[in-house]
């Protein structure tokens, strides 16, 4: 017996098949008895082309067609091995019939190269995820995943770890930590820029400034080199400063307030502050949720006291509802 799970697809859960019948619509087999027979096929084919060609070009058909075969089969169990992992992460209200058909054909023409683990766990929390909600990942996302490798995803999971989220709706989140749509989010690096200076409290040398922020993040391991290859990929960009209230930070919420305010009573107790730095793009927000982030040690005492100093604030955590 197969220790495949998509070997028994009668036991598997309704959302499950209905993937799995997706996939198989857009020419994408991933169960065992068909491969089986695709694999009899494909070197049946061979056979006959040794069979009916002269000797010369039969042994270059026949080379040919057994790197076909062995590629195939290659494709064929990352294909199979990606589409298990996203089983279990298939939510039982999951609706894959909306899954747009061209989505998957661009889908499984791109994972179908991946064997590293780590990766392969990546495309499947994408592949769960478009069939938890159809449109939660773009085309784009997924040529940009597929051109990044070990190192550039590693990267990408350190600076999603540094950086600080705004929410589209934070009383959603106090009320449902679930609901978690992202207005904005990035690493608020100062550059020493005159649109940095207008926005603090009271003024510093600009190269005073830039150097603390930058000292920050490169004790993480990010230096321009490190951000230039994420703008490369298209998962970050050096975007326009942007308004905060308050952020998201390893699954809490902390509000912005006013220097002598300990604690939020009403909406005076907030103060706005201009955060310029390395945002994420679209596509970097659609693969933030799925980053094996962390909390780097010492990291979130560090920003917050940069903030405070700079920007003259105080910051609280908001309690959930």
């Amino acid at each position: 017996m197969s220790d495949n799970p998509l070997m028994n697809i009668g036991d598997l859960a309704e959302p499950v098949k209905v993937l799995i019948e997706k996939i198989a619509s857009g020419g994408y087999i991933v169960y065992e008895p068909t491969r089986i027979k695709r694999l009899a096929k494909a070197e049946a084919k061979a056979a006959l082309i040794q069979a009916e060609s002269d000797i010369e070009i039969a042994d270059l058909k026949r080379r040919t067609a057994h790197r076909i075969i062995e590629e195939e089969t290659l494709y064929q169990k990352n294909m199979e091995d990606i589409t298990a992992k996203a089983i279990n992460q298939v939510n039982d209200d999951a609706d894959p019939v909306a899954m747009d058909d061209d989505w998957i054909i661009k889908f499984f023409d791109k994972c179908r190269l991946i064997t590293d683990d780590k990766m392969q766990d990546l495309w499947a929390s994408i592949l769960a995820g478009e069939a938890n909600r159809a449109g939660s990942y773009s085309p784009k996302t997924l040529t940009t995943l597929a051109d990044m490798n070990q190192k550039s995803l590693m990267l990408f999971n350190t600076f999603c770890s540094l950086c600080l989220v705004s929410l589209d709706d934070p009383r959603l989140f106090l009320a449902s930590p679930s609901n978690f749509k992202i207005r904005d989010t990035r690493v608020p690096i100062m550059t020493g820029g005159f649109g940095d200076m207008v926005n603090l409290q009271y003024i510093k040398g600009s190269e005073e400034i830039a150097q603390i922020s930058e000292s920050i993040y490169q004790g993480y391991g990010f230096g321009l080199n490190e951000f230039q290859l994420l703008s490369e990929h298209n998962l970050i960009k050096d975007s326009v400063p942007m308004e905060y209230t308050n952020f998201w930070y390893n699954n809490e919420l902390w509000g912005i307030l006013n220097p002598s305010s300990n604690q939020v009573l009403t909406l005076e107790d907030y103060k706005k502050i201009i955060i310029s730095g390395y945002a994420l793009t679209s596509v970097g927000k659609e693969l933030f949720h799925i980053t094996k982030r962390n909390s780097p040690t010492g990291y979130f005492e560090k920003i917050t006291e940069f903030l405070k100093d700079y920007y003259d604030v105080n910051i609280v955590k908001l309690p959930k509802q």
